[in-house]
């Protein structure tokens, strides 16, 4: 654990993000609404692999999709539930824009 309370380092970290979502987090060019929204998912997902919202896809087992606040988009991401806590890869971000 970090200095930072909670938040574990990145070794210990269950949520992954891919280079993709990475790349749209760090991208100035990313509006302030659709960041702050992707953060406070984030944050669901620390607290529940499956939060509101949050469906399977079909035909794709292990992932699940959920909207972000504000109808921002939506975030597709994987769960295995096989490891304690859940290691969650979070693969994308789909704007509404």
């Amino acid at each position: 654990m970090s200095d930072f309370g909670d938040v574990p380092d990145d070794e210990h970290d269950p949520i992954t993000l891919s280079p993709v979502v990475e790349e749209f987090l760090g991208d100035p060019g990313t509006p302030a609404d659709v960041f702050s929204a992707v953060v406070a998912f984030l944050i669901d997902l620390r607290q529940n692999a499956f939060p509101h919202l949050s469906l399977p896809v079909p035909g794709r087992p292990g992932m699940h999709s959920a909207p972000l606040r504000r109808d921002q988009g939506l975030v597709e991401y994987a769960v295995n539930e096989g490891s304690d806590p859940p290691q969650i890869y979070v693969s994308r971000i789909l704007r509404a824009d």
